[in-house]
C-alpha cells in the first residue's frame, strides 16, 4: 500500500486543518486521521492509459462539483495494471473525506497533473460511492 507522504499531495493534505498525524509504537507506526470523526486515511491509486486518465484529469480538472457530475454520467474508467497516469485517492473509511489528484509518469517519476481536489462530508460520500472504492 502506498504511503501518504510518497504521494505528490502529500504536503497539501498534511496541510489541511482537519488532518493530523498520529504516531504510536515508539514512533515506528504513522497514522493520519481525519479528525472530525476520528478515521484514519486509507490510499487508493488507480493506474489508467493516457486516454482513460485524460478523461479522469478532465473530470479532476473540473472541481468537485465536475468531478460529481463527471462520476454521475460517465462513471470513472475502469483500471488497468500498467499504464503511465496514476490517480491517488486518500479517503476515510467512512467516506466523509477525500483528497484526489492524478499523476502522470515522466522522467522514470510520477508528476502532479492536476490540483488536489478536496472534498468532505456529503460532496465525498458521494464521491466515493460513485468510485466504488
Amino acid at each position: 500500500m502506498a504511503n501518504i507522504k510518497n504521494l505528490g499531495m502529500a504536503e497539501e493534505l498534511l496541510a489541511h486543518p482537519h488532518i493530523t498525524v498520529r504516531k504510536s509504537l515508539f514512533g515506528l507506526k504513522t497514522d493520519y486521521i481525519y479528525t472530525p470523526t476520528d478515521n484514519k486515511l486509507k490510499v487508493a491509486q488507480l493506474i489508467y492509459n493516457p486516454g482513460d486518465g485524460d478523461a479522469v484529469k478532465h473530470m479532476l480538472e473540473l472541481g468537485i462539483d465536475g468531478l460529481k457530475k463527471g462520476l454521475h454520467h460517465k462513471g470513472l474508467p475502469r483500471p488497468i495494471g500498467i499504464g503511465n497516469m496514476q490517480l491517488n485517492i486518500c479517503y476515510t473509511p467512512d467516506y466523509q473525506f477525500l483528497a484526489t489528484q492524478m499523476e502522470q509518469f515522466v522522467d522514470y517519476l510520477y508528476r502532479p497533473t492536476t490540483p488536489v481536489v478536496i472534498a468532505e462530508g456529503d460532496d465525498a460520500q458521494q464521491i466515493l460511492t460513485a468510485i466504488k472504492l
